[in-house]
């Protein structure tokens, strides 16, 4: 059995390779579905504690400043003294009193921008007024969902609101262009160029706020590294790589030396610190009585509580054994399902006022 409570990738894929019977040239394939179970088979099962995230959103106040002129069907804007326009403002969006359409804005000097699609309607707008708003937000880079009766908080008197999320026929049912100092609700919309996912605050600000967002986030898959050998002096912290490539992993991350047991029996220390790609240091010092030289296994650990962990190997092993008669199918997938079970049991048993449900009874549970 491993020193550790908790198991390192590498040995989780030993095992799921054992159990499954699974030939060693199939390493990569069990690397793909064991990362699988665990980025997104046991976090969708329920809005578990651990995965709970929290960031903040800071909403801009609208921008009125002066008067505007523009001509129908035109989308060259120029501004009246009074107003300043910046480079920031470029993509947030433009209403013009007594227009009933929204614009997207583009800056081009401080008196002067552009708007998409050109002016409606058939009059031409001088010295009108107008708003720029930004409505639209980007959420942080591993959100993944918000959890139920939650996402974006916004507080009043200290007393924190959710903000309902609209699906689409309630949006357009209660949508509103005209900025407001208190947010009703949300929608998601597209993806920002970094490939964020983004959100609608409706309506949008007209002064400057912070919505909280609290969420269920994206855990990164796993990985590891053998290449290169390394040499560690007895009783010492410090080790040495040749062809090896430290900096891909992180620190926290666990070795291993090969020789001196694998898969159950292995014997892992924790990384400390990585300051190349050729040394990096240990938590505590490798207890032999002679230095090593040889080959070595880097691995992260799963990032979850150690008590999903087997549950990561049956979920694996469910997803690779191709017959569901297979004896070791039928009893990984109970495995897997008791874990879960049980675990929802305890995380929802420490709220008496919460119903506790079975995967067999969370079929329309919403991703």
């Amino acid at each position: 059995m491993s020193n550790l409570k908790v198991i390192p990738f590498s040995e989780i894929l030993e095992k799921v390779s054992d159990l499954s019977r699974s030939n060693t040239d199939q390493r990569s394939r069990i690397k793909g579905i064991v990362n699988e179970v665990y980025t997104l088979d046991i976090p969708k099962e329920y809005d578990w504690y651990w995965l709970k995230a929290n960031s903040a959103i800071s909403c801009i106040a609208e921008y009125k400043s002066g008067t505007v002129a523009i001509n129908t069907q035109d989308t060259a804007i120029y501004f009246g003294s009074g107003a300043v326009i910046t480079t920031n403002m470029t993509g947030r969006k433009i209403k013009f009193s007594n227009n009933s359409d929204i614009y997207d804005f583009t800056y081009v000097s401080a008196n002067s921008g552009s708007i998409t699609p050109p002016l409606s309607g058939s009059t031409n707008i001088t010295s009108g007024g107008y708003t720029i708003y930004k409505n639209i937000y980007s959420l942080p880079s591993d959100f993944d969902r918000f959890p139920v009766n939650g996402g974006l908080l916004f507080y009043s008197a200290g007393q924190p609101s959710p903000l309902p999320e609209l699906v689409d026929d309630d949006y357009y049912e209660q949508v509103n262009a005209s900025p407001t100092s208190i947010p009703e609700g949300c929608r998601f919309t597209e993806y920002d160029t970094a490939g964020n996912m983004q959100i609608e605050i409706i309506p949008p600000p007209s002064v400057a706020y912070i919505l909280r967002d609290e969420y269920i986030k994206i855990l990164a898959p796993m990985l590891e590294t053998t290449m290169g050998t390394i040499v560690i002096n007895s009783n010492q912290t410090a080790v040495t790589g040749t062809g090896t490539l430290f900096l891909e992993m992180n620190t926290g991350d666990y070795l291993r030396a090969d020789r001196f047991g694998t898969k159950g029996e292995s014997i892992w220390y924790k990384i400390s610190a990585i300051s190349s790609n050729s040394d990096l240091t240990l938590v505590n010092a490798f207890r032999r009585d002679s230095s090593y030289t040889g080959t070595f296994t880097i691995s992260a650990e799963p990032k979850i509580p150690y008590k999903f962990h087997n549950g990561i190997i049956y979920g694996a092993i469910r997803k690779i054994l191709p017959d569901e008669k297979d004896p070791m199918l039928v009893y990984s997938n109970a495995e897997y399902l008791k874990i879960i079970n049980d675990n929802k049991v305890l995380e929802q048993s420490r709220h008496a006022k919460d119903d506790v449900e079975l995967i067999a009874e969370d079929f329309n549970y919403r991703r």
